[in-house]
């Protein structure tokens, strides 16, 4: 700001402040000595002399500034000396690990060079006690160089474990077939394995049982830990079957060979279209043999706290895996005989149903279904279900020994079941026990699929035959039609609560994204149980079954209700205007042109009676009744004209013939005739 500017300022403020007092002398002078006395004070103020507050002020500042200078130069120097103790402290920490790493690498070599001198003193230890012939002894040390093994699975020196693992074969070699001999000469002495059944009847003598049980115990402790033994899978097919521990090995091994003579080469028990005859002998060699595996093996590996196996499972499962090879082997060349590769698969699921049922054998463990569930052989069973189910639906539908749609004899909820619904039904729940054990719920799926086209394929056949029908329908086949179709529409709701067919409902809703089938029926005309709605894998075909059914009752239905406008010309054209009038209702009697209607309806319903499931023959006439009651009082009531005379006729015709015609199904049945045409 210049000094123009400032002087102007300053005149403005004194023109602000004291105004016209600036014309007065004396109270100029005052302004004067005013100003000058806050000029000294402001001078005096400012002046950095030590008497003044900022000359205190700034003699503090000063003195502080020093001090921080003091400060600053003070922790330079601690940085510096800190920045020299860590690379003196840092050269101390490299050369301490540097010893400690030394320290352990030595240390490791010690431990390492320990483990070396304990196996080849255990080795040492184990030549000179197989050469004293002390089986006790030899079982101990290998267990204690299998133990060094499983102490060494995460250690990373491969050359010890490699080393280690050679040793502990080589002895194991050596011990197994030492041991072996000693185990069969033991079976030999209990005529194992037993042949005939009087033999496992057998009481065995202590000594040789002894015997057995301490070699089996040897054997035990031999066995060579999981980490050092290399899977050897022949097939994919086998890899499910883990090995079996050495005491059963070795007792499965004659049977074994007895199978492998009888059921390979160019022997006459080899016959590819006889599978049930190498079923049946796994099946019996299990149930002579297993009691004595269950009473005499597992003891031992109880004794040694192996509680992870099970001998009676693993003598099963090793029998089980001879019969997945021999019918792998089989299945290919059978491919192409459809009766022989039909047979092998029912054989199949027999052994394993018989291995479940009788021997308990768990679902977790793998089993001949492997074979079966294979890409090729699943693809070739389904085209033979189909294949046999097809030809089976021909036969049963076009039977000329036996009526198809003829009613069962015995019939406990009068659902007038046919033939030809019972047959096909056994035929659905035969497929379902053939594959409800299989292990893979989308294998299971798959054979739902095929009962799901078989049941529409049934439906378009019965339509079919509907179809054909082109004169009486009360007196063809489509009333035992339609009990055929509501026969299986109750069996299917039934099954449709099933554990096992919930299972599959899940899973397919699963694959679905979790949108199970559903399916929209619409509106009833009439109430059945059978109606309500549910979820479950046969919803879509239920729904099909409904609709045909409602149809087939429908056509029924519209049959005798075109018989009785045909008959019920004249009575509609009755002069009911004109009719005399009675004393009283008593001494009337029914119209002459009302009684081939009524004669129609009643010999309708009674046929129908006889033929009809009892629910169907319920909807069946409450339809008529329904229908018979609107057709009246639309073209007779509302297109006529009515005396008294004329009325009360009408009215005794209803109450007296009608209504009685339905009131062996009702106690009630004008309720019926909703539009009340009297």
């Amino acid at each position: 700001m210049n000094s123009t500017n400032v002087k102007r300022q300053v005149i403005n403020e004194l023109n602000e402040k004291y105004g016209a007092d600036l014309l007065n002398y004396e109270k100029c002078k005052q302004i004067y000595e005013q100003l000058k006395k806050e000029k000294a004070y402001i001078e005096n103020e400012l002046n950095l002399s030590d008497t003044s507050s900022i000359g205190r002020v700034v003699k503090d500042a000063k003195t502080v500034k020093e001090k921080v200078g003091t400060y600053v130069e003070q922790s330079e120097r601690v940085i510096k000396e800190v920045e020299i103790n860590l690379i003196e402290i840092e050269d101390v920490r490299r050369d301490m690990q540097e010893r400690l790493d030394k320290l352990h690498a030595l240390e490791c070599t010690l431990q390492y060079m320990k483990v070396v001198q304990k196996i080849e003193f255990l080795s040492v230890e184990l030549e000179r006690e197989v050469k004293r012939k002390d089986d006790e002894q030899c079982a101990t040390i290998f267990a204690n160089l299998c133990e060094i093994s499983r102490n060494l699975t995460d250690f990373q020196a491969m050359n010890l474990r490699k080393y280690l693992k050679e040793t502990l074969h080589y002895w194991h070699n050596i011990l197994k077939d030492k041991f072996t001999k000693d185990y069969y000469d033991v079976m030999k002495a209990l005529k194992w394995p037993f042949v005939n059944t009087n033999f496992s009847l057998q009481i065995p003598t202590p000594t040789n049982i002894q015997k057995l049980q301490i070699i089996a115990e040897y054997l035990l402790q031999i066995e060579l830990p999981s980490e050092t033994v290399d899977p050897l899978i022949r097939s994919a097919l086998l890899s499910d079957f883990p090995p079996l521990c050495l005491p059963v090995t070795l007792l499965v091994e004659p049977l074994k060979k007895r199978f492998l003579y009888h059921f390979y080469g160019a022997r006459q028990t080899n016959r590819t279209d006889k599978p049930e005859w190498y079923f049946t002998q796994i099946l019996t060699w299990i149930r002579d043999h297993i009691e004595f595996v269950t009473k005499w093996i597992q003891p031992v590996i109880d004794k040694l706290g192996l509680h992870h196996i099970d001998a009676k499972l693993e003598f099963i499962r090793g029998l089980v895996q001879l019969a997945v090879e021999k019918l792998h082997s089989d299945l290919p060349n059978l491919q192409y005989h459809d009766f022989t590769f039909s047979h092998s698969i029912d054989e199949a699921l027999g052994f394993d149903k018989e291995l479940r049922e009788t021997y308990s054998y768990p679902q977790n463990q793998p089993s001949i279904l492997a074979v079966l569930t294979q890409a090729k052989i699943i693809i070739k069973w389904m085209a033979m279900e189909k294949k046999y189910a097809t030809e089976k639906m021909d036969a049963m539908l076009s039977s000329t020994s036996v009526d198809p749609f003829e009613p069962l004899t015995y019939d406990i909820e009068d659902l007038k079941i046919t033939t030809c619904a019972d047959a096909f039904i056994t035929l659905l729940q035969t497929i379902t026990e053939r594959y409800e054990s299989l292990p893979q719920p989308g294998h299971r799926l798959q054979f739902l699929d095929l009962q799901l086209e078989l049941l529409d394929d049934f439906r378009v056949r019965l339509l079919q035959l509907v179809n054909a029908e082109h004169e009486n329908v009360v007196e063809s086949k489509v009333p035992m039609i339609a009990n055929t179709i509501y026969y299986i529409e109750n069996v299917l709701v039934d099954w449709g609560t099933m554990l096992h067919y919930l299972n599959l409902y899940y899973y397919k809703s699963q694959s679905d994204n979790n949108e199970g089938p559903r399916s929209s029926l619409g509106d009833c005309d009439y109430s059945d149980p059978t109606d309500i709605e549910s979820e479950t894998v046969f919803a879509e075909t239920l729904s099909l079954y409904r609709h045909m059914r409602r149809d087939l009752l429908l056509n029924l239905s519209d049959y005798v209700m075109l018989e009785v406008k045909s008959k019920s010309k004249a009575y509609r054209r009755e002069r009911w205007s004109l009719m005399k009038i009675g004393k009283d209702i008593k001494g009337l009697s029914l119209t002459p042109s009302a009684c081939p209607i009524f004669e129609v309806v009643a010999k309708r319903l009674h046929q129908l009676q006889k033929t009809l499931a009892s629910k169907l023959f319920t909807i069946f006439w409450r339809s008529i009744a329904q229908r018979l009651d609107n057709y009246l009082f639309e073209n007779l009531v509302l297109d006529s004209r009515f005396n008294d005379g004329g009325a009360l006729q009408l009215k005794y015709d209803v109450t007296r013939n009608l209504l009685p015609l339905f009131s062996q199904f009702s106690e009630r049945p004008e309720s019926y005739f909703i539009n009340r045409v009297v």
